[in-house]
């Protein structure tokens, strides 16, 4: 198991030191940027990231009606607004109950953070920075050329050692014991900077890693919550590439299967609707709305008189038009009650005429051609057969 811890050199997030350990309390110290950040620590099973604790403000707020979300944002925040640089929509807020402490960090830079970690199949954990000596009363941590900086309220903040003096000065003796703190550094440090302090302990930032680590409340100061993302999922399941692309064609086809069935049945309905209206302007141009289509169809149909069905005998009847299937056919009347068939004829050769009867006789019909004349190029006039039902 390898944990790592990740400080920042730099307020602008660009460059990072990482402390890992692994089991032994074997310790390695790296520089990366941030970008590098996902792919030189694809091994580490827990990441405690450390963002300098000026990038943050911090209030003490007691949220004694229980508000949440963005209710609990807006409560909070409407009591330090005119001391805000950046729009409130611009801030990423959270509030820890345990402490009563509500802290905002500026949005992108958050997320900055967050997404160059977060496909990262690993715990981890993000806090502020002065949450290494916190919950100890007033305190600083020296450590290389920077400070770190703890206040009894829980909130913090850091920077250069060049500016502690100072800014030790602007802080109100009330809100800060300057001769009462305690001074957490190794004994060059603390001799340079605090020869007369009384109130200090020699340790090592190595040292502070690993108490935090042993804290209870560290699950609960994290401020990181993780996204559900298919890089994180490929990550967590070791997928490989091939892999990854068919569950996420897989999953493609799921989510637009449904939609592409919605769109169809939504075509067909509208379609099926349109036609019935046209159904229903044809019976009735003044129709508009349709309402029950059953009950307004029999409406407009009730009276259309019935016509007598046709007897599938008179059926026979289409064998013999089909017979005279010719173009010197002009036009057929048939009639079902004497059955007969008329047909007038125009150009019609006699041995296309001999054809006819031969192929009417076939089917049990008889042919009177006493109706036809002859022409210049044929036969014409009516040709009538007569046929049986039977």
């Amino acid at each position: 198991m390898t944990t790592s811890f990740i400080h920042f050199k730099d307020l602008h997030l660009n460059s990072t030191e990482v402390y890992s350990y692994q089991e032994g309390l074997k310790l390695k110290i790296s520089s990366h940027d941030l970008n590098e950040l996902s792919s030189r620590l694809i091994d580490s099973t827990k990441i405690v990231i450390m963002i300098p604790s000026q990038l943050f403000g911090f209030m003490e707020y007691e949220n004694q009606a229980g508000h949440k979300g963005e209710i609990l944002k807006a409560n909070a925040l409407s009591q330090v607004e005119e001391r805000l640089i950046s729009d409130i929509s611009s801030l990423t807020f959270f509030y820890n109950i345990d402490l009563q402490l509500a802290s905002w960090i500026d949005s992108s830079t958050f997320e900055l953070i967050v997404k160059s970690l977060d496909v990262l199949d690993a715990e981890i954990i993000i806090i502020p920075e002065h949450f290494l000596i916190q919950g100890l009363g007033d305190a600083i941590f020296l450590r290389d050329n920077s400070f770190i900086l703890a206040f009894e309220n829980h909130s913090g903040f850091g920077g250069s050692l060049d500016i502690l003096s100072d800014y030790l000065e602007t802080i109100d003796s009330g809100s800060f014991h300057k001769n009462d703190f305690l001074l957490f550094a190794n004994p060059a440090s603390a001799a340079d900077h605090f020869p007369d302090h009384k109130k200090s302990e020699h340790t090592d930032l190595e040292h502070m890693h690993h108490k935090l680590l042993e804290h209870n409340n560290l699950s609960a100061w994290n401020l990181f919550q993780r996204k559900l993302s298919f890089s994180f999922l490929k990550a967590k399941l070791k997928l490989s590439s091939f892999e990854s692309s068919v569950i996420a064609a897989s999953v493609l086809i799921v989510l637009i299967a449904p939609l592409m069935i919605s769109s169809v049945l939504s075509s067909s309905i509208s379609s099926y609707q349109s036609d019935t209206m046209e159904i229903f302007r044809q019976l009735n141009p003044n129709f508009k709305r349709l309402i029950n289509p059953k009950a307004q169809i029999d409406d407009l149909t009730r009276d259309i008189p019935s016509y007598a069905s046709i007897s599938s005998d008179n059926l026979e009847a289409l064998g013999y038009i089909e017979t005279l299937s010719d173009q010197s056919i002009q036009s057929i009347n048939i009639n079902f009650d004497d059955l007969e068939i008329e047909a007038n004829v125009e150009n019609l050769s006699p041995a296309k005429l001999s054809l006819f009867e031969e192929l009417i006789k076939s089917q049990s019909g008889n042919v009177n051609a006493s109706g036809l004349s002859k022409g210049e190029d044929g036969l014409y006039g009516n040709l009538i057969i007569y046929y049986d039902s039977e």
